[in-house]
Formats: C-alpha cells, structure tokens, sequence
C-alpha cells in the first residue's frame, strides 16, 4: 500500500537553501532553479522555506565565525544556524565545486568553536542535502566532499540527499535551457532528497542527537576541523 505524506507534514520545520553560484543576484541561477524544485517539494508540505546566495554579500575569506569590520558572514551564519533543513547548491567549476561552496565551507569551520544548548557543535541536529548543476563531470565528487563536511560540521545526511543534473560536456546549454526540469532521473532524485530531508528533519526534530559522548567537554574542548 502506498502511503502519502500529509500536506502539514513539516510545519514547523524551516530550510534554508545556500546557492554557492558565482552569479549575483538578480541574474539566473541554473543551480537556484534545481534548489528551488527541492525546496517547492518541502514548501507544499508546510516547510518553511528560504534561500541565499553567498556572492550577494561581503563575506571574507577565512576560517572563524567573525572575520572582523565589514564581514557580513555572521548575518548568513545566524540564517543557517536558524534552519532545521540545509540545502547546499553549487555548480562545478573545472571538475569540482565551485570556489564560493568551498568559501562557505571554510567559513563554517568556525563553529567548531562554538556550542549549542547542549554542548554539541551548533549544526547538530540539522540535516543536510546538496544540489549540483554543471556541463561537465564532476557532480558526485561535489557532492560527496560537501556532504561529508556537513557530516564533520554536525549535520545528519539521510539516504539520497543529493541531486544533480550535468549536460554534455565542455561549453553548452545549462539547465534551464536543456530541458533539465523534465529531465526524469533529476526529477527522481530531487523528489527523493526533499522527501528523506523532510522526513529526517521530523526524526531529528522529535529525537535529538543526545549530548552523552557528543560534547566538546567529551573531548577536552578542543576543537576538530575537516582541513
């Protein structure tokens, strides 16, 4: 028997997309339009749902939460510490993810050093999905970097939590223009990575990652970076 999901399914639960394009605001985003299929499936069951793009701010480069005067990293971290769902978007540049993903990555090294309620890392509890779009190999290695530093970070990743689409390779059409919203197996995995998203986020939600064994004293508190 095939069970279906209620519509209110994720009220309460907020997600929040991270567009590591290099393309500023308002300009189109392959990668936000694919985000936005991910985010549409978890906003009709009543997640509430935003979405960023690094490029728009000044963010430094660096590995703490404040770089310091005129760094507007904070303003986004605050925004990501807020979301149950984290979705991150990047497109692949030269085989790999794109540079503003890794400046995001690095700058989340920062909250190695900081703690929740708790005691833990202040991205447990979140859960984490990636979206890649390119015109060239690469979207499985973006993918599983960025997926295994969210891990690092704190979140939980669920089954299939990631979905791509890459046209031809070199030079040529993108995802808007080639048909790539239609194009079935994008379709598939992007309804597979809201719905597992969704359905973690209500998991980790009603039973939390306990402190016991999980807590920067548990160590010496002593941070763990990735790099």
């Amino acid at each position: 028997m095939t069970e279906t999901l209620a519509a209110d399914a994720g009220a309460g639960l907020t997600a929040l997309g991270v567009n590591c394009t290099l393309k500023k605001s308002p300009e189109t985003s392959n990668t936000e339009a694919l985000m936005n299929r991910v985010l549409g499936l978890l906003a009709e069951h009543g997640v509430e749902t935003d979405i960023l793009r690094p490029v728009d701010y000044e963010i430094r480069f660096g590995v703490s939460s404040d770089e310091g005067e005129g760094d507007e990293w904070p303003r986004i971290l605050e925004r990501i510490k807020a979301a149950d769902i984290l979705l991150i978007g990047m497109s692949i540049w030269f085989g790999v993810r794109s540079s503003v993903c890794q400046m995001v990555i690095e700058r989340l090294d920062g909250t190695y050093n900081e703690t929740n309620e708790v005691g833990q890392y202040p991205l447990y509890n979140k859960v984490a999905g990636v979206v890649v779009t390119g015109n060239e190999d690469g979207a499985h290695a973006s993918a599983e970097t960025t997926l295994f530093n969210m891990t690092h970070l704190g979140c939980v990743v669920p089954p299939n939590a990631d979905t791509y689409w890459v046209g031809d390779a070199g030079p040529g059409p993108s995802y808007l223009e080639a048909g790539g919203p239609e194009h079935p197996y994008t379709q598939r995995t992007s309804s597979w990575c809201a719905h597992n998203l969704l359905h973690m986020a209500r998991i980790m939600r009603d039973n939390p990652i306990p402190p016991i064994g999980n807590t920067l004293e548990d160590h010496g508190g002593d941070a763990v970076h990735v790099g």
